[in-house]
């Protein structure tokens, strides 16, 4: 019967059309519709091989396809000055920010097209925060001018609010301690710190806030807000999960929807079972913050561009496996492999080719190993395997097979690459530092020797 129905909802969405109003249409015909953004505000609006991408890239895509607009869109380097583009009538709409009372005096806003929590980004040593009144008399870092900024000084002005330019740097305020947390909505937190890796930051909570995001328009454009409102109502709920999953790279799990399971229960059962709906409202309650934790865990331990775990996930790897080795007396070995001339493919073909060479070589090296073994990226072009309960001579076996199918794999637009490959064993006297130094210098003795090779390093 689901598969049904999912049918029908997909070949009725399939021919559904925006019903404009003849007053719509008609300043749709006659308008070039000029958009204004700013680049440094992934993953909603950022460049990427001098294009303009992201989340509110791809929503107003949709909205120009369904309405049939012309238009064009120009790039400013601060928020600020697309606040002014718009003040000014300078520029037509904004595709992402959130309503605040301050914006309401110069724009219009259309209805949400998507919402997210607020959340709040510490260094990795600081527990979970479950109360805004934690972070009384801390500092507190956010995007000046951004839509958590204006919510914040609303709500909590007594808060050490510092602004900074965006949320990169105010990530990295928090990285080196010079302030206490980074707050914005959890696309934003989440791409940046997998983007620029800062293994020290972790998502630790969220606010009583959820972000909003809406079309901002210049205050003399109302059927334009009404047109995009009705485009709004006809994106379908695959199309909002294709943008989200392209961009943040977190898998929200359907669930029950509770307001009509308490609807439906008081219709049916009547007042003598209310005390069951509360028990009902409770559970998911619970499964609601079960599943932000589920969506914050995997934001923190996958590398958005490969899908494999991140730096700061197969340090802890890594460290696990070494103290269970120790413990028990198992053998551990590790491969730290580095892709060849990656300078030089990004140099010549761009670095959204090297992306995808990175892609594609974390698929074939996944492909290769064995389910026992662990892989993340190490940083860049490096990779670390963990090969748990090996010793040396197989872990060997794997980085042969691993360079082969590596040097018989047709890469796109470059063709055949190589790696290098260093490979050392876990003894019992040695501390990750001596480990990591030990298998960094095979595989430095690798590129220094001719490159796409194999050195093992006993001592």
């Amino acid at each position: 019967m689901k598969v049904i129905w999912s049918i029908v909802i997909a070949v009725v969405s399939l021919f559904a059309q925006v019903d404009l109003t003849p007053n719509e249409k008609l300043f749709i015909k006659n308008h070039l519709f000029h958009c204004v953004v700013t680049p440094n505000w992934a993953p909603f609006n950022m460049l990427k091989d001098d294009k303009i991408e992201g989340i509110a890239i791809d929503y107003w895509k949709l909205i120009k396809h369904k309405l049939n607009l012309k238009s064009n869109c120009k790039i400013l380097p601060s928020w600020t000055l697309v606040l002014e583009d718009i003040k000014n009538k300078n520029s037509d709409i904004v595709p992402a920010t959130a309503k605040t009372p301050q914006k309401q005096n110069f724009a219009l806003f259309t209805k949400p097209y998507a919402t997210y929590p607020i959340v709040i980004a510490t260094r990795n040593n600081i527990g979970f925060i479950n109360s805004m009144a934690q972070l009384e008399n801390k500092k507190i870092v956010v995007g000046k001018n951004y839509s958590a900024a204006e919510i914040l000084k609303k709500h909590f002005p007594n808060l050490n609010i510092i602004e900074v330019k965006d949320i990169k740097t105010a990530l990295d305020y928090v990285s080196r301690g010079k302030a206490f947390a980074a707050i914005d909505n959890l696309p934003v937190i989440a791409y940046n710190i997998n983007k620029y890796q800062f293994a020290n930051l972790k998502i630790s909570g969220k606010t009583p806030f959820d972000f909003k995001v809406r079309f901002m328009v210049r205050n003399d454009y109302p059927l334009l807000v009404s047109a995009i409102n009705k485009a709004i109502d006809s994106i379908t709920p695959e199309e909002k999960e294709r943008i989200f999953k392209k961009w943040v790279y977190v898998v929200y799990q359907t669930g029950i929807d509770t307001k009509k399971l308490l609807t439906i229960a008081f219709i049916a059962i009547g007042l003598i079972l209310i005390l069951i709906a509360l028990v009902i409202y409770q559970f998911f309650e619970i499964k609601k913050r079960r599943k932000f934790e589920t969506q914050l865990i995997k934001t923190a331990t996958i590398d958005s561009l490969t899908g494999i775990f991140n730096r700061k996930h197969i340090d802890y790897m890594l460290q696990k496996e070494v103290e269970e080795a120790k413990r028990y007396a198992n053998p551990l070995s590790i491969i730290f492999c580095d892709i060849d001339h990656f300078k030089d493919i990004n140099d010549k073909f761009g670095h959204k080719v090297g992306d995808i060479v990175l892609e594609e070589l974390a698929r074939i090296m996944k492909q290769n190993i064995r389910k026992s073994d662990i892989i993340g990226r190490w940083g860049g072009e490096e990779f670390l395997i963990i090969l748990p309960h090996t010793p040396l001579n197989e872990a060997l076996r794997v980085a042969e097979k691993l360079q082969s199918a590596i040097r018989n794999y047709e890469f796109p637009k470059i063709g055949k690459i190589t790696c290098s490959f260093g490979v050392t064993e876990f003894k019992s006297e040695d501390s990750i530092y001596r480990l990591m130094i030990r298998v960094d210098q095979a595989l430095y003795e690798a590129k220094n020797t001719g490159r796409d090779k194999i050195v093992v390093k006993k001592d």
